[in-house]
């Protein structure tokens, strides 16, 4: 025999996805308001929660809010009587999750 061989290193490699799809999506006035909306979602349950960097959070197809991490906004001093269509994407650095979407009247 000519002895021991040269050592190797074991090594693992964590394959990341998108996230999946941000749900449970309220929107709704705060009682007595017709200027404001508070907005909230579930982060994805299909990747682990410190996978997602980011939600884009997009009112009236407009980006909002490009990097959120809370899952709550509070829009203030709207216009009364219009409606607002919210989109929330969940994302990472492999790229967009999926989009839940919804709309409410001030």
């Amino acid at each position: 025999s000519d002895g021991q061989g040269p050592y190797s290193i074991r090594t693992s490699q964590t394959t990341y996805a998108v996230p999946g799809t941000p749900t449970d999506l309220t929107i709704s006035p705060p009682p007595g308001s017709c200027d404001e909306l508070m907005i909230t979602w579930t982060a994805p349950s299909t990747t682990p929660r410190d996978l997602i960097v980011r939600h884009r959070v997009y009112i009236n197809d407009k980006l909002r809010f490009p990097r959120r991490r809370k899952t709550t906004i509070s829009l203030k001093a709207l216009t009364a009587n219009t409606e607002y269509n919210v989109r929330v994407v969940a994302f990472n650095d492999v790229g967009d999750g999926g989009t839940v979407t919804g709309a409410e009247r001030t």
